[in-house]
């Protein structure tokens, strides 16, 4: 085919110039790609940075928040919240706490200490700031947490020991778990329940439990335990209400429009395992009492008899006012306690007790005969109304005993008494141990270690330091620490003769748990450092579910408490506020 030359021509402008505006075109919106996808990359680089910088300013909070538990929690317990006190460098700006800048992924932190506010003896809310930061982005987190005293976990069982334990006797009955800070050694003993064991550097304790014991299936526990034992777990057997082959745990059998769910994790599931190599728990140590005095004073605790008040917040806080005291409940005229008290020296008590309460002694408590609530929980099994049972229980009688001394049973005047016990309030049988330093005024410490620790030498045979009255009262005696400041023969005069069968009470002691005691039942718990109980025919310890921390029905009585810390809140930006809730948070 013949065509025209300049026609030709003419096609191949036009193709280029389509050619070119292509390439225009392509590159325009290939540029705009480019810069949409850089934008982006740089949005989401921003986002990451943005979210690394906050994760960074978390991890400061939790720094600082476990420094500042490190440093209270291994204070004294005189002193933890003085410790505190001075961290926010209101006095002296080097002593604010501050973590100097970490690195944290791709971000850093810093986190410092802005404000501690103590409320009396009782906690302090400390407010921190953490900032995470980067090229990027920078987060400021702002938290308040609050140092304080929690219920103590001690209290979770029916025995427990700040030592090496032992149950040896088939005759011991157990209702509840038992724990010891070091070994547990069984010798036939029937425990319904679990038994702990603590690895324990510090008393070269491997947290073993050895030796046998026995334990009740839930029917034989329901047919024979007592109505202060605890029920079971769960508390009543579910039924098939509906004749359809299902059990029916969450009927609402009572018609009160509530469920019936009856797991009770305070109660007895035919079991007794041994968990050996627990951590150890921290004993609520009883150092400065102060804590205590100002929680008397604040809760307006009491002693009464009839319409004598015997105690009043505390007892020998005056120089005009005695330091010890006797108290003899009866029938007609119970001892009455309410609330936290303090008495100041010792505590001799027996008889019959209501109220719900705890009785502080600043050096020991005596129980010379029989301690028997007025008033006392029950627990039906099966228990099949758990809210009524919790309503009714609440208002039955439960009191705590707390001795920065020692726990004494029986009238410790007699031969035999002395004869039957002393080998096991001795070494070798007790070891010595680091004590408070507080525990001094009651003559607990001997020596100090290479540390500088003051240390008992576990010898509570030996005189204390302190005096007691002769008995024509003329003259002064030395007193040995596990006697009371009264003389003998007030002490005899008081005690019931025989020996003691019968204790309503959650006992607690820095030091010992000692005495002559019959067949005896225990309704409560036992907390001691060391044990030394000598008891003829059977003892039986039941523990009363109201103690536990995280129980159902736990019931507040103000017993010596853990410390712990909770972040009452943080934010961005939030800062501490003036408080006003209740001290015993």
């Amino acid at each position: 085919m013949i065509r025209n030359v300049a026609s030709r021509a003419g096609e191949r402008g036009s193709a280029f110039f389509v050619v070119i505006l292509f390439a225009i075109v392509s590159t325009a919106l290939v540029g705009a790609y480019l810069t949409t996808s850089l934008g982006k990359a740089q949005h989401v680089e921003r986002q990451v940075a943005d979210r690394s910088a906050f994760n960074a300013a978390e991890s400061g909070l939790s720094a600082i928040v476990e420094e500042l538990w490190t440093i209270y929690r291994q204070a004294s317990p005189m002193d933890r919240l003085s410790v505190l006190d001075p961290l926010d460098g209101k006095n002296d700006p080097a002593e604010r706490l501050v973590l100097s800048e970490r690195p944290v992924g791709m971000s850093t932190f810093d986190a410092q200490v802005r404000k501690v506010k103590v409320h009396g003896s009782q906690y302090a809310d400390v407010e921190i700031v953490a900032q995470g930061r980067n090229r990027y982005a920078v987060r400021t987190l702002t938290a308040v947490v609050r140092y304080g005293r929690k219920p103590s976990e001690v209290f979770n069982h029916a025995y427990f020991i700040n030592n090496f334990g032992w149950l040896w006797g088939s005759t011991i009955t157990v209702n509840g778990s038992v724990r010891s800070n070091g070994n547990f050694s069984l010798r036939g003993a029937t425990v319904n329940g679990d038994i702990l064991a603590s690895e324990n550097e510090e008393i070269g304790a491997a947290g073993t439990v050895t030796g046998d014991s026995n334990h009740l299936s839930i029917d034989d526990y329901n047919a024979s335990a007592g109505p202060q034992t605890r029920p079971t777990n769960p508390s009543a057997p579910p039924e098939d209400l509906n004749g359809n082959g299902i059990l029916d745990p969450g009927e609402d059998r009572n018609g009160n429009g509530v469920l019936d769910d009856f797991a009770y994790e305070g109660g007895y599931d035919g079991e007794s395992e041994r968990f050996e190599q627990q951590e150890v728990v921290e004993m609520p140590y009883l150092g400065d009492l102060s804590v205590y005095r100002d929680l008397a004073a604040a809760r307006g605790g009491t002693i009464t008899q009839g319409e004598t008040v015997l105690v009043a917040g505390t007892l020998g806080d005056e120089a005009s006012e005695p330091r010890n005291i006797i108290l003899v409940g009866t029938e007609e005229n119970p001892i009455v306690v309410n609330g936290p008290v303090v008495v100041e020296g010792d505590v001799v008590i027996k008889g019959v007790i209501t109220g719900r309460g705890t009785i502080y002694a600043g050096r020991n408590v005596h129980i010379v005969g029989n301690l028997t609530y007025q008033s006392p929980p029950s627990w039906p099994k099966p228990m099949e109304d758990r809210e009524a049972v919790k309503e009714a229980n609440a208002a039955r009688d439960l009191i705590g005993l707390a001795a920065k001394g020692s726990v004494i049973f029986g009238d410790y005047t007699e031969s035999t008494w002395k004869s039957d016990t002393n080998y096991y309030q001795r070494p070798p049988f007790t070891q010595p141990y680091v004590v408070d330093p507080t525990d001094a005024a009651n003559g607990y410490v001997s020596y100090h270690d290479a540390d500088g620790n003051p240390v008992f030498n576990g010898d509570y045979t030996a005189t204390d330091g302190g005096t007691k009255p002769t008995d024509d009262g003329l003259g002064t005696l030395p007193r040995r620490f596990y006697e009371s400041s009264f003389s003998d023969a007030q002490i005899h005069e008081v005690a019931d003769p025989g020996y003691v069968t019968h204790i309503d009470a959650v006992l607690y002691t820095n030091h010992l748990l000692s005495g002559r005691i019959g067949a005896c039942t225990f309704n409560g718990s036992l907390v001691s450092r060391d044990e030394a109980i000598i008891y003829s025919t059977r003892v039986e310890m039941n523990h009363d579910p109201r103690i536990r921390d995280d129980g159902y029905e736990f019931m507040d009585i103000y017993l010596p408490r853990e410390p712990t810390y909770r972040i009452l809140y943080w934010s961005e930006g939030r800062t501490l506020a003036d408080t006003t809730s209740d001290p015993t948070e």
